[in-house]
């Protein structure tokens, strides 16, 4: 082998353990939470759209988020109740192979890993998560997803991030927000997420039931000044105001832990 081929052929493989190195490397930003859960297998998008018919899908967000956006078919199954497992249970047996596939709002979103943490320890196999969440498949397969209980999802029908960017509020802009005698500050969070407070007099309505104020038209003259626990449910309510004509709103920009110096917590 001359010294010229020698040269080529390392040449050719510091290339690959660095194309390799940086595939890991935008893995792991990627998807930032795999690392923490070692031991739950991934499904990839190409995955579960060839096998979308041959397997149960299963949406483990809030009841509220799964009835404004979802995959086509998917049933409900909160990672959050304590019914889980039962639930799981009913949807299928453990000693079936059919495979399940857990899914949530995105990378950053631990429910669906923590979903088939709890499954394979009651004693569940073939289950995975689709850990791109439910914001990449709506972009990358709208055929096969609903928004607001219209399929396929067109892509002007998404909310454009500067959207919702134009609705957010930093804490010192919300505090004075709430000072204006017509404004109405309403905390989405779950009971289980209110241990902090965030100072201010509000009213507590979970997602679930805020839906039906807002379908009735509730408070359409007040300016709405509303919270969830770390920003990102009001993503989702936002489709839910603008297709009830609500204009006079406004979020609490990273939610009620953005207040603090804490860790987020999905």
């Amino acid at each position: 082998m001359s010294i010229a081929t020698l040269t080529i052929t390392r040449n050719c493989l510091v290339f690959l353990l660095l194309l390799s190195s940086f595939n890991v490397i935008c893995l792991a930003v990627d998807f930032p939470l795999r690392d923490k859960y070692p031991n739950v297998p991934v499904y990839s998008a190409a995955q579960l759209k060839q096998d979308f018919s041959k397997v149960i899908i299963i949406d483990v967000r809030t009841k509220f988020e799964y009835s404004v956006v979802r995959m086509n078919g998917a049933k409900h199954i909160s990672v959050a109740k304590m019914t889980f497992v039962e639930q799981l249970k009913v949807v299928r047996t453990r000693k079936s192979n059919k495979k399940i596939i857990f899914y949530c709002n995105g990378n950053t979103c631990s429910k669906s890993y923590t979903a088939v943490t709890k499954a394979k320890k009651a004693g569940f196999n073939n289950v995975y998560a689709y850990d791109a969440g439910i914001f990449a498949w709506v972009k990358q397969y709208p055929e096969l997803a609903s928004l607001l209980g219209q399929s396929p999802v067109h892509q002007f029908a998404i909310i454009k991030k500067k959207t919702l960017q134009a609705k957010l509020l930093d804490f010192r802009q919300f505090q004075q927000a709430a000072s204006i005698s017509n404004s109405l500050v309403i905390d989405i969070r779950d009971p289980r997420q209110r241990k902090l407070s965030i100072g201010l007099v509000d009213t507590k309505i979970p997602l679930d039931k805020l839906t039906n104020f807002l379908k009735r038209g509730t408070w359409k003259n007040r300016d709405l000044l509303i919270y969830d626990n770390v920003g990102r449910q009001v993503t989702w309510l936002q489709y839910l105001l603008m297709a009830h004509g609500y204009t006079r709103y406004h979020f609490l920009e990273k939610g009620a832990r953005g207040t603090v110096s804490a860790p987020l917590i999905n």
